[in-house]
């Protein structure tokens, strides 16, 4: 499942690196435009398990206010002997709520790249929707996120998978 060609490597890489560019300079203009008047909410966090995989650090944010749609990006990975793996999580989400308890729902496509040695590399992708609970405040706080959902891959469904993060929240 891992191993691909070097060529196939490379154009998955240069397709990925340019819908997460293209991704993140559309989020950027838009945030800009409308995210300052209505003061959108940010957030960085490190998560454990969930679209990551084994741990990622992650940026969120909403296109407006502290509630509604927003997006994510991130990278993790992990290492070892001999090798190991990097991802490329990028999702959108929703939050619904009041005060700093919300339910999050959403969607999250991941690039996973590995190398076992010179030899053995490649990339596969998966796709996490899930549903949880973030607590979170408007500005300057801690933050925390639990979820579960179906991780769904390249001819495969684990059920269920899950996340923990935690972060901190500001404008």
């Amino acid at each position: 499942m891992f191993i691909l060609s070097f060529t196939k490597l490379n154009v998955m890489k240069k397709i990925f690196l340019t819908i997460l560019i293209s991704t993140s300079l559309f989020v950027s203009v838009f945030a800009q435009a409308d995210g300052e008047a209505m003061g959108a909410t940010k957030a960085i966090y490190g998560e454990f398990g969930g679209s990551g995989l084994i741990f990622s650090a992650n940026f969120d944010s909403r296109f407006r206010g502290n509630n509604g749609l927003g997006f994510r990006i991130g990278i993790g990975g992990a290492g070892g002997t001999g090798g190991g793996i990097l991802t490329f999580p990028v999702g959108f989400n929703y939050l619904s709520g009041k005060g700093p308890h919300h339910l999050e729902a959403g969607a999250t496509i991941t690039l996973v790249t590995a190398a076992f040695d010179i030899s053995d590399e490649g990339s596969t992708w998966f796709i996490l929707p899930h549903i949880g609970y973030r607590f979170t405040k408007p500005s300057n706080s801690f933050n925390g996120r639990i979820y579960v959902g179906p991780l769904i891959g390249d001819g495969f469904v684990f059920f269920p998978f899950g996340g923990l993060s935690v972060g901190y929240t500001f404008k």
